[in-house]
C-alpha cells in the first residue's frame, strides 16, 4: 500500500493512537497492569523461578486488546481463542535465521495457515459487525452516545472515521468488503505488533534494571517524588490523574535507553531510482533502485560507538543531556520506532503502557535475572555441557533471539519488597 490509498487508510486508523486519546485509556492500562502485579505476586510467594516472558506477553495481549478492539481478552487468567490462534500462527512463522525449515516448509503449513486465519478473522470480523449494526440502527441521539461516538477503541475510531467519510454506508446496511478486509488485516498486525514488542521491551528493562541496581534506585526516587511513597496507592494516582506520568523524565529515559541498547523491532524501506546510499567512511556511493529494499539494522545502528559514547553500557542520564554535552543523543541515531510519516503508529502507546509496568512494579518488586541458576541447572542436568560453553553474544547472556525477545525468554525469581525498604 502506497501513496495517496496508505494515507487514506493510516489517517482513518491514526485518532485511535493520539496521544491526547491514550491518556483517555490509562485506567484500562492501568487495570490490565493491576493484573500483572497479582501474578508477580504469586510468584513471589511461590519464591519460584519462571520465564518472564510468559507473563510480559499476556500483559501486553491485553492491554492492545483494550485498546485495539475495545475487548477484555483477559489472557493473564485465561485461554482466549482468537490469541490461541494467533500465536500458533506465529510458531509457524520463520523469523530470521532462527525459523524451524521443518516447520516453513512443512506440508500441513498452508492448512495450519488457513485454519488460524479463520479464527482470528472470525472474531475480529464478528466484533466490527456488531459496532457496525449497533451504530447502523441507533437513533440520532443514540448514535452521540453510542461506543463508537464515544471514541472507546482504535476500530471504533476506524469504524466511525469510516462511516463520516461515507454516509451511504450506514442507510445501505452493508460494509464495504474493503474496508471490513483491510480492518480485520490492520487489528491482527496491531494485536501482534503491539504486544509482542512490548513485551520484549518489558523484559529488558527489568533485566537492566537488575544488572544496575543503582538506576533502580533512581528510578524508584522519582515515583516516590511524583507518585507519593505508599506503592500501593500508585494505580489510583495513574488513574485519576493519568498527566503525572509526564513527570517522569528519569523514568522515560531508562526506557528509551532499553530499547536502544535491546530495540525490539526494526524496518525496511523500498529504494527509489534517486536514492542513494553513501559510505560516510570512503565516499562510495550504492544506488537502490525500486526493486531493493533498504533495512536499517537498529540494534548496530543504536550500539555504534560513532553516534554513542560508551555505546554498550546502559546510561539513561545520557538523554537527560543537553545539546553539546557529551553524552547527548545524535539527532536521528535512535530509531526503535523509525521516523517520518512511516513511524510505528503505536509509538505513543508503547511509551505509556511502558511507563505505568515500570511505575506499579518497579517500588514493589525486585526482578532477579535467573541465568546463573538456569545454566546451574543445564551443567548438572547435561554433564557434557560445562559453564565456560553457555552461549553469550558480545559477553551478553540476555542477547536477543527470534523475535527480538531474550535469551530462554528471560528466566528470573521476583521478591517482594516490603514498604520503606
Amino acid at each position: 500500500m502506497d501513496g495517496p490509498e496508505w494515507k487514506y487508510w493510516r489517517n482513518i486508523f491514526n485518532p485511535g493512537f493520539s496521544a491526547s486519546h491514550l491518556i483517555s485509556l490509562v485506567p484500562d492500562i492501568v487495570r490490565e497492569t493491576t493484573v500483572f502485579c497479582e501474578l508477580l505476586q504469586d510468584h513471589a510467594r511461590e519464591q519460584d523461578t519462571f520465564q518472564m516472558k510468559d507473563l510480559t506477553d499476556n500483559l501486553a495481549m491485553d492491554i492492545i486488546g483494550k485498546v485495539v478492539l475495545d475487548s477484555d481478552l483477559n489472557c493473564q487468567r485465561r485461554s482466549n481463542p482468537m490469541v490461541n490462534a494467533l500465536r500458533r500462527q506465529m510458531r509457524w512463522m520463520a523469523f530470521g535465521s532462527e525459523g524451524n525449515p521443518l516447520q516453513q516448509y512443512h506440508p500441513f503449513q498452508p492448512f495450519v495457515h488457513r485454519y488460524n486465519t479463520y479464527h482470528m478473522n472470525r472474531y475480529i470480523q464478528l466484533d466490527v459487525d456488531a459496532r457496525f449494526e449497533m451504530y447502523r440502527n441507533a437513533s440520532m441521539s443514540e448514535k452521540e452516545s453510542s461506543p463508537i461516538a464515544r471514541n472507546k477503541s482504535v476500530i471504533d475510531l476506524a469504524l466511525n472515521g469510516y462511516l463520516k467519510g461515507n454516509p451511504n454506508t450506514s442507510s445501505s446496511g452493508r460494509i464495504d468488503p474493503i474496508f471490513k478486509e483491510i480492518a480485520i488485516n490492520q487489528m491482527k498486525l496491531f494485536l501482534f505488533s503491539g504486544h509482542d514488542t512490548s513485551s520484549s521491551t518489558v523484559c529488558y528493562i527489568f533485566y537492566l534494571l537488575f544488572v544496575y541496581p543503582d538506576v533502580l534506585s533512581r528510578l524508584r526516587a522519582e515515583h516516590d517524588n511524583v507518585l507519593g511513597l505508599d506503592p500501593s496507592q500508585a494505580a489510583t494516582r495513574i488513574s485519576e490523574e493519568p498527566y503525572l506520568l509526564n513527570q517522569l523524565p528519569y523514568t522515560t529515559a531508562a526506557i528509551k535507553e532499553s530499547m536502544r541498547l535491546f530495540p525490539a523491532a526494526s524496518t525496511t524501506r523500498c529504494g527509489e531510482p534517486s536514492f542513494v546510499i553513501t559510505d560516510p567512511r570512503n565516499g562510495l556511493h550504492y544506488p537502490a533502485d525500486p526493486s531493493m529494499l533498504v533495512w536499517l539494522v537498529s540494534h548496530a545502528c543504536q550500539r555504534d560507538p560513532a553516534f554513542w559514547p560508551r555505546a554498550n553500557e546502559f546510561l539513561p542520564e545520557r538523554w537527560l543531556a543537553k545539546e553539546g554535552e557529551k553524552f547527548c543523543p545524535t539527532q536521528g541515531a535512535w530509531r526503535p520506532f523509525e521516523h517520518g510519516p512511516r513511524a510505528c503508529i503505536g509509538k505513543e502507546l508503547s511509551m505509556l503502557e511502558l511507563k505505568i509496568v515500570l511505575c506499579l512494579v518497579g517500588k514493589r518488586f525486585k526482578v532477579n535475572a535467573a541465568y546463573k541458576e538456569l545454566d546451574a541447572k543445564v551443567d548438572r542436568k547435561e554433564k557434557k555441557i560445562k559453564m565456560g560453553r553457555i552461549k553469550t553474544i558480545n559477553g551478553e547472556r540476555a542477547y536477543q533471539v527470534g523475535k527480538g525477545e531474550p535469551s530462554a525468554f528471560l528466566p528470573c525469581w521476583v521478591k517482594k519488597v516490603e514498604l520503606g525498604a
